[in-house]
């Protein structure tokens, strides 16, 4: 049932990010009720919402740094509607809860830095200048400031752009 309810939670939040519990339920085909049962609140709801997506969208699967900016990028491509959802949830939750998302950043970064050191990059703050510069990327597409066309060219000069920083700084 929760992972239902979290499928419906998709599906609304991407459609309008500030959705309602009853929203969510309608959609679900279940009462408010149920929901509050397995998530306590809206919050509980957004904060598990916020993590089946990261499961669903991140790229943290992937095996080499150029893969995972591609798979951001891929997201980013064919859906805009995504990268909205999650500003607005890590905004929302970090109002009321910042170490959940403080955790989730640390997380990210700690892949993305695993990625970094496969392709020979040891700096330590490339991992979280990586992540907003993807993350940028992420919101100035959702206004159609970049053309979707254009980011399988950007993953690989952002992969060429890092490793030649790397290079450099030795």
């Amino acid at each position: 049932m929760k992972d239902k309810i979290l499928e419906a939670a998709l599906e609304v939040y991407l459609e309008k990010p500030n959705a309602t519990v009853h929203e969510v339920s309608e959609r679900a085909g279940i009462s408010k009720s149920t929901v509050f049962y397995y998530f306590g609140s809206k919050k509980g709801l957004e904060k598990e919402l916020l993590l089946f997506a990261i499961k669903k969208y991140a790229p943290w699967r992937c095996d080499t740094l150029e893969e995972a900016i591609k798979a951001k990028f891929d997201i980013i491509s064919k859906d805009r509607r995504v990268p909205k959802m999650f500003f607005y949830l890590l905004d929302g939750i970090y109002q009321t809860d910042p170490e959940f998302i403080e955790k989730i950043v640390r997380k990210a970064e700690e892949k993305v830095g695993a990625l970094l050191r496969k392709e020979g990059v040891h700096d330590e703050k490339m991992p979280l200048l990586l992540m907003a510069l993807l993350d940028g990327i992420a919101m100035y597409s959702i206004y159609g400031y970049i053309n979707p066309d254009e980011y399988r060219n950007m993953a690989k000069f952002f992969v060429d752009l890092i490793k030649n920083y790397s290079r450099n700084k030795e």
